[in-house]
């Protein structure tokens, strides 16, 4: 086929319905069956996982541990007792729930955007207070506040340049002390900068979130032209997740990596020379996101589809293509340094020795318990979706092994992306839900849509009704009980947090102290926060990354506070018992000795 030409239709497009099919023998409703066997398999394997790893029996602070104890597993209790009354629920009532029909199907779709666009943007404040609670989402917006600056990276002004490696020590690009900016890619912190610039720093992700689901939407119509009821199920599963909803309350990069694959998708299938181009164009945006590998993962195996079927041509534009488009990323901080005029001569690479470096990281952390991680993280996955979607996918996915169609290539991208978490980094500390899948939630959707009409289509009519009743009410409580519950869930997490950084932020100070490894360990990247220019005080520095120079000079020249275990503890920020390395402890008793610091209470 010529490669402007569109990309070759679906022809494993779901059976038409039929109503001569004998009705099911079973008790309850009948793709409820296969759905609950879907999440007794889920929740053996994870646990098996989980268990045989010996995940559990880590100290429960660690964050998938926790998050699995304290809301995973009581949401999944949740789950199944939703899935257990829906089953027992009268046919003929939930028949009078069943879906809209497709005339309607635009109207609910964008009511769905609405919805999760109007959540996002309350949520941001009444969930999150305003506050970036992990550093991927703080880095965010410290990239995009130099962005919106008119630069690349920031200066550090004079005075703050011996401590910039304590003013913030993780995640940052290595350079000389008299610039900064975080090791990530642009394209996330560009958009909150442009988002910035007129004030609307908070929309950026509600608006990615919502457009998600019209795009699953459009991508469902292309993939199945003649099933349009497959389409608005796959944007009602989008629209009903706890994780797409919490999530675009946040500052992550993951609804921008989301919305930009089926931006891309949408563009593929639509084929010719304007469809191809623009999924380039939009490719080359979504593989500088905020990481290199996400993006790529996910197109990888409609380009191996190309291959297959022979189109060769179009094969090779794409395969070049994202041949320089990855190159480009690679070097793109040696070009930005360049464009700055800063040298890093002295710093090391910041180009492929850079990115190699990170991956032998990666690499040296392989083992055996990483299984766990990740049992612990597709546990928080599925349970943050739609009570339907994990088992469905699943469902889905098995099947599409079989199948020639574009669902294949949709689940074989989830499957590398999975393997590559799994080898790589299983843990994503913090986050709502498993956020490394965030990208794939459509193709999660996609497929589980796909798959309900699997198990539907040959019911009788009111069979059928009846499912589609089920498939209803299972959004109706997704979206009105178990977001809020997750909503809450996250609120009561961050909120000590949020507490202990405003009142850090507002201390009267010119410099805070983080100790956050004395008697008790918590996480200094909630709470060591700057301005990237370093306009306001006070400035917040880690003690871990200082030495006793440092400690003498800024307890000489600044008034003092210290936000240590004590003031953790007493703001409800989470810890946990610990032994403190000597050097910091020697360091605490420098600024004992100097008088130096008073330490913060509520």
């Amino acid at each position: 086929m010529n490669p402007d030409q569109a990309s070759e239709p679906n022809r494993e497009s779901a059976a038409p319905p039929t109503e001569t099919a004998p009705p099911s023998r079973g008790i309850g409703h009948p793709p409820l069956s296969l759905i609950r066997m879907a999440w007794i398999a889920i929740a053996a394997v994870l646990a098996l996982a989980i268990w045989a790893t010996g995940s559990l029996k880590r100290d429960v602070w660690s964050t998938e541990a926790y998050f699995f104890w304290r809301q995973d597993l009581p949401v999944l209790i949740l789950i199944l007792l939703v899935t257990l009354a829906l089953d027992l629920a009268p046919g003929a009532a939930l028949a009078r729930l069943r879906l809209p029909g497709p005339r309607a199907a635009r109207g609910w779709v964008l009511s769905l955007a609405a919805i999760t666009l109007v959540a996002g943007a309350l949520g941001v404040w009444v969930v999150f207070s305003g506050y970036a609670f992990s550093l991927d989402e703080f880095l965010a917006n410290f990239d995009a506040s130099i962005f919106a600056s008119g630069r690349l990276m920031a200066p550090v002004p004079a005075a703050w340049q011996p401590y910039t490696p304590a003013l913030q020590p993780m995640y940052m690009l290595p350079l000389p002390n008299n610039v900064w900016v975080s090791s990530y890619l642009p394209v996330n912190a560009g958009l909150r900068a442009l988002g910035q610039l007129v004030h609307a720093r908070g929309l950026v992700n509600p608006l990615l979130s919502a457009f998600s689901i019209v795009a699953v939407w459009g991508v469902g119509r292309r993939l199945w032209p003649e099933r349009p009821d497959l389409a608005l199920i796959a944007a009602a599963l989008l629209g009903t997740s706890s994780q797409l909803i919490v999530m675009s309350m946040t500052a992550y990069a993951m609804p921008a990596h989301l919305a930009f694959n089926l931006a891309w998708l949408w563009l593929f299938l639509r084929g010719g020379r304007l469809g191809h181009a623009g999924a380039i164009a939009v490719g080359f945006l979504a593989t500088g996101i905020h990481q290199l590998i996400f993006h790529p993962l996910f197109v990888a195996p409609f380009i191996l589809r190309l291959l297959v079927h022979r189109r060769w041509r179009l094969s090779a534009i794409y395969i070049v293509a994202y041949a320089l488009i990855g190159l480009f990323w690679v070097e793109y901080w040696p070009i930005a340094t360049g464009i700055s005029g800063v040298s890093t001569e002295n710093t090391g690479s910041t180009g492929a020795g850079f990115f190699l470096d990170r991956v032998n990281d990666v690499m040296a952390a392989i083992g055996f318990d990483n299984l766990g991680v990740m049992g612990e993280s597709l546990m928080r996955f599925v349970t943050w979706q739609n009570p339907l979607t994990a088992p469905l996918a699943l469902s889905g996915a098995v099947m599409a092994v079989w199948n020639r169609g574009p669902v294949r290539p949709l689940a074989l991208g989830i499957v590398l992306t999975l393997v590559v978490m799994a080898i790589a980094t299983p843990s994503q500390t913090h986050g709502w839900g498993y956020r490394y899948m965030h990208g794939l939630l459509g193709s999660v959707c996609l497929i589980a849509a796909w798959a309900w009409s699997k198990l539907t289509d040959r019911l009788t009519a009111e069979q059928r009704a009846a499912a589609s009743g089920v498939l209803s009410a299972a959004c109706v409580v997704s979206l009105l009980v178990l977001t809020p519950v997750r909503a809450w869930q996250a609120w009561s997490f961050v909120e000590p947090n949020a507490a202990a950084n405003a009142a850090i932020q507002k201390a009267t100070a010119d410099v805070v102290i983080v100790d956050h490894n004395g008697q008790v360990l918590f996480d200094m990247g909630t709470l060591v926060r700057n301005d990237p220019m370093l306009r306001h005080k006070p400035q917040v520095m880690a003690l871990a990354y200082m030495d006793e120079p440092l400690v003498r000079r800024v307890c000489a020249e600044h008034s003092v506070a210290v936000f240590n275990g004590e003031s953790a503890k007493a703001f409800g920020v989470s810890t946990i018992l610990w032994h403190s390395p000597s050097g910091v402890n020697h360091l605490r008793q420098v600024m004992a000795q100097l008088k130096c610091g008073v330490t913060m209470r509520p």
